[in-house]
Parts: structure tokens; C-alpha cells; sequence
């Protein structure tokens, strides 16, 4: 028996009622119980909608949804780490690569030319690095910041935010490096050592998952929506 749109309202009320804040958990929720209510209904057409959904909700015990909340929640954190590293190989195997590779070196150039030229010492690299948490602050509000409140309610969105702090170590050394590793020249790569060959990497990786960062969750929004789409909206 196939609901009606009503019903399917409905049995979104009742979800949100039982405290379920995440927008996309609670339709794959609503996915789940929909579709064992149509079975019920079809074995019993005089059962009540109701009565079909508390019968539905005792099947997983008096924990209710939590688990099939906790369960839906750890399949999309899992499917967010798959698209996270196919969004990495995708960069890396296109000329999209360009873009982290040539931010890493404009931020170790700059710095050490700001060095060499301006006598800025160390402190060249704490301005650039600032200066890049500056833009990247703006970059975020710009891309993000527009929709914010729609999307602070999605597992989706929040699992990006855990990936974004991926970025943390590269981070810290674009802001307060330069106290312990100064400025690294990269176009003399025969003079450089181990650990600054590290540091660079890590400034790198940063600059990486910020790249993959849109196109990561615009994929995992597209997932929520169908749904959305699916069963209309609230």
C-alpha cells in the first residue's frame, strides 16, 4: 500500500517528535519506517496509520529509533570518508591538483621573499600565514556562510566540519610556524631537509581537503535532497 502524501507528513511529525534534530536522519528514518509501514498496511488494511507507526517504533525496543539513528548516522559518516577520498584521488589524478600545489608554494615563496627582500626575518611567514587564514575565513562565509542555518541541521554538514579539522596541524603551522622552522625556500628543493620536506606536505594536505571541501559536500547534500524530493517537504 503506498502512503499518501499526508500520511507521509504525518510520519514526519511524529519522527521529529521522538527528538531527532538531524534533517537528513530523519529521512533516512523516514525511509525505513515508510516503507515497513506500507508492508504492515497491505497485511492489514484496517490497521491505523498510528497504530502501524507505534507498532513499527516498539519493533526496536524501548530504545525506539536510537539505534537505527546511530546506525544510519555511522553509514553516513562511512559513506562521507569514501566520497571524502574519492573526491582526493579525483583532484589528484585531474589539473584541479594545480590549485593546492600552487597555493602551497605561493605561501612559502611569499614568506621567503618577504624574508629577502623586506627583512621581514620570520615574520614573513606568520604574515602569510595569517593573511591566509584571513582569506580562507572569507572563502568560508562566501561559499558557506549563505546557507549556514539550513545546513548546520545535516549530519552531512557536521561530518564536513569533522573533515575540516583535517586542516588543524597545516594550520597551526601557517599561523605559528615560523617560531620553530622559519621561511623555506622551494625553489632550491636540493637544500631542503626531512622535516621541512614534512611541514611542507602537511601545508599541502591543508590545502588539499580545503579544495575537496566543496564539491564534498555538495555531494553529500545532493544525497539528502533526493529523499527531500522524494517525500516533499515539511
Amino acid at each position: 500500500m503506498k502512503l499518501s502524501k499526508s500520511q507521509i507528513d504525518q510520519l514526519k511529525s511524529w519522527i521529529s517528535k521522538k527528538g531527532y534534530p538531524e534533517i537528513d536522519v530523519q529521512y533516512e528514518i523516514l525511509d525505513h519506517v515508510a516503507c515497513r509501514i506500507e508492508k504492515l498496511l497491505e497485511e492489514n488494511p484496517k490497521l491505523s496509520l498510528e497504530s502501524a507507526f507505534q507498532k513499527v517504533h516498539a519493533e526496536f525496543g524501548v530504545f525506539g529509533f536510537s539505534s537505527l539513528e546511530e546506525s544510519y548516522k555511522k553509514m553516513i559518516e562511512k559513506r562521507l570518508r569514501g566520497y571524502f577520498w574519492e573526491e582526493v584521488r579525483s583532484l589528484a589524478a585531474s589539473a584541479k591538483i594545480l590549485l593546492p600545489l600552487g597555493l602551497t608554494v605561493v605561501f612559502f615563496q611569499s614568506s621567503y621573499l618577504l624574508e629577502k627582500i623586506f627583512g621581514f626575518q620570520e615574520g614573513g611567514l606568520a604574515l602569510v600565514g595569517f593573511g591566509f587564514l584571513i582569506f580562507m575565513a572569507f572563502w568560508w562565509y562566501f561559499t558557506f556562510g549563505k546557507d549556514f542555518k539550513k545546513y548546520q541541521n545535516y549530519a552531512s554538514w557536521r561530518g564536513n566540519q569533522g573533515i575540516l579539522m583535517f586542516t588543524y596541524i597545516p594550520m597551526q603551522v601557517m599561523a605559528q610556524g615560523y617560531k620553530y622552522f622559519g621561511n623555506i625556500n622551494l625553489l632550491d628543493p636540493a637544500n631542503l631537509r626531512l622535516w621541512q620536506i614534512i611541514i611542507v606536505l602537511l601545508v599541502f594536505a591543508g590545502f588539499v581537503v580545503l579544495s575537496v571541501l566543496p564539491s564534498l559536500f555538495n555531494r553529500t547534500l545532493r544525497v539528502t535532497q533526493a529523499l527531500e524530493q522524494m517525500y516533499g517537504e515539511n
